[in-house]
């Protein structure tokens, strides 16, 4: 559901057994932690285009800058116009660029990178990559110089003057640093130094309210500073400080609690801390701790399972996330864990009842709330639950329940405010329906292009007139087909025009589809007078296919 924080959860497929729990699923291991300085671990990703294998070594002798990322992740949504733009300045012999996704089916991804352009190589990997590089967040960014060393890591959108700072440190064979005032105000303020966890229970107490206060005050202060044209906060790193502050913290609530709720209070604190430090696997012990300390709390459960995402080992996380909707069958939150780890984990069918029994609740919150805040709030996350439960739908080849699932993310999404609160997902919303539907169609193989027009959402082509309607126009068909496209019904006196690659093309266009098999146009209308309403227009293919505006 709705997440307006900076990184939005990675994902992969299940781990290797290792150990049982108490509740008879697998455990795993914590995930390595990966910093700067030190070596790259080795993995092995698919290439999309071309199939053949890739991972940093093959990179060697070059700056590899290494970004994990989704489509579905509204940050890296975010990010991916100044990468492409970093990529446009940084390429250079001796520097290449790869991105990683390890979640989406490839028609998906295809459909993505040819909507914004994407021109540096793409490559599905597993856990493996995740895992080996501790990443739990994305988008996640990495930047190793030509000898395998990492020299940069970044959490969260990266901006492209960050991005080619760091490049320039790797090639000087130096690890980077955010050495800023702001960064030295987060980190003083984390200073274990500052505080004392020795003494009676009072003291303890009162230290780790301490705490808890500034860890809340330095978390929204990173948050403010990390992103942007000039990020002066390492979020990642204040993440791992606040998580060693947090550490002799919840040990301290510990060693005093007297209380069953004072141990679970202590040992949330503990889970807190070793899920900032990357340590998941401890902090679903830690949580197991709380259980026992209260087996009444069914919010615990929750927590395992969200800990369980985060170290993606979703057969564990699926079985956490079902004994709490059995405990608490009403929780929207549940029933959203239920279908996130199956539909990480690639169990589409069975992740379409759990989002669809999450979306009844969430619909019926809408209906429910009693401020216009809480309506919002459950209004977008309708929307923003729709896109999950669509994209499961794309990954069946469902087309019928994607059509529907995603009619309804736009019917919920078109209430929010395009300018407000929820402004990145109203525009999300249009974006992924479009590109989920050409998916839908370019996974079926077969049959007639698929054609798609939405409001254009990217930057104008250089020359473009404020008076000109602009729509982003995906076509899909097989790999290196030639399709021509027409338009219909446009009134006397407007001009349609087809652009891409930097050229124009009036009124009809000869499109060469490359290996993706999907290409993108910016596709103008130019008014003639002052006429705005081009009426209804349509873009049809020579095999047949029609969209009306």
């Amino acid at each position: 559901m709705v997440s307006l924080a900076l990184a939005v959860s990675c994902a992969g497929a299940s781990l290797p057994a290792s150990a049982q729990t108490s509740t008879g699923s697998t455990a795993a291991s914590n995930a390595a932690t990966l910093r700067v300085g030190d070596a790259v671990p080795g993995f092995r990703a698919r290439a999309l285009e071309g199939g053949r294998e890739v991972g940093p070594s093959d990179y060697s002798g070059k700056i590899l800058v290494l970004n994990f990322w989704a489509t579905w992740c509204p940050p890296c949504r975010a990010e991916t116009p100044d990468m492409v733009r970093a990529y446009a300045t940084l390429r250079a012999p001796d520097v290449a660029f790869l991105g990683v996704d390890t979640t989406e089916v490839p028609s998906v991804i295809k459909t993505f990178l040819s909507a914004k352009g994407v021109p540096y190589p793409i490559a599905v990997a597993g856990p493996d990559a995740y895992n080996g590089f501790g990443v739990a967040y994305i988008p996640t960014t990495f930047v190793i110089d030509g000898h395998g060393i990492v020299r940069a890591r970044w959490t969260g959108p990266l901006a492209q003057a960050q991005l080619a700072a760091f490049v320039a440190d790797a090639r000087a064979g130096k690890n980077a640093t955010i050495d800023t005032p702001d960064e030295t105000l987060v980190e003083r303020l984390l200073d274990p130094a500052l505080y004392r966890f020795d003494g009676d229970a009072a003291a303890v107490d009162a230290n780790v309210d301490r705490v808890r206060t500034n860890l809340a005050a330095a978390d929204a202060f990173a948050s403010a500073h990390t992103s942007g044209t000039a990020a002066t906060v390492d979020y990642s790193r204040v993440q791992a400080l606040e998580g060693a502050l947090q550490l002799p913290a919840a040990q301290a609530a510990l060693r005093v609690a007297a209380t069953p709720k004072e141990r679970v209070a202590a040992d949330r604190l503990l889970a807190s801390a070793d899920g900032k430090l990357n340590r998941f696997a401890d902090a679903i012990a830690a949580l197991r701790d709380a259980q026992q300390a209260d087996p009444g709390d069914a919010t615990l459960l929750l927590a395992v399972a969200r800990a369980d995402y985060r170290l993606h080992d979703y057969p564990a996380g699926i079985a956490a996330a079902t004994e709490y909707t059995a405990k608490v069958p009403s929780d929207a939150d549940g029933w959203d864990a239920v279908g996130l780890a199956n539909q990480r984990s690639g169990r589409f069918a069975d992740a379409a009842p759990a989002y669809e029994r999450a979306l009844a609740l969430l619909r019926a919150a809408v209906g429910a709330a009693k401020t216009n805040a809480d309506r919002i709030d459950a209004i977008a996350s309708v929307a923003d639950e729709s896109l999950d439960l669509a994209d499961v739908y794309v990954a069946l080849g469902d087309v019928p329940s994607a059509t529907r699932t995603f009619a309804q993310a736009n019917a919920y999404g078109d209430r929010l405010d395009p300018k407000g609160e929820y402004a990145e997902l109203y525009r999300n919303v249009h974006e992924r329906t479009q590109e989920g539907l050409v998916a839908v169609r370019l996974a079926r193989g077969g049959g007639k292009t698929a054609l798609s027009i939405v409001p254009w959402t990217g930057p104008d082509l250089p020359g473009s007139l404020a008076s000109t309607l602009k729509y982003r126009l995906i076509v899909a068909k097989a790999p290196n087909a030639t399709v021509r496209l027409e338009t219909l019904g446009l009134p006397k006196g407007w001009i349609a025009s087809f652009c891409a690659d930097g050229l124009c093309s009036p009124n009809s266009v000869s499109v060469a589809l490359p290996e993706s098999g999907v290409k993108t146009y910016e596709f103008q209308l130019i008014p003639a007078g002052a006429k705005r309403s081009p009426g209804d227009v349509s873009v049809r293919s020579s095999d047949g296919a029609v969209f009306t505006l």
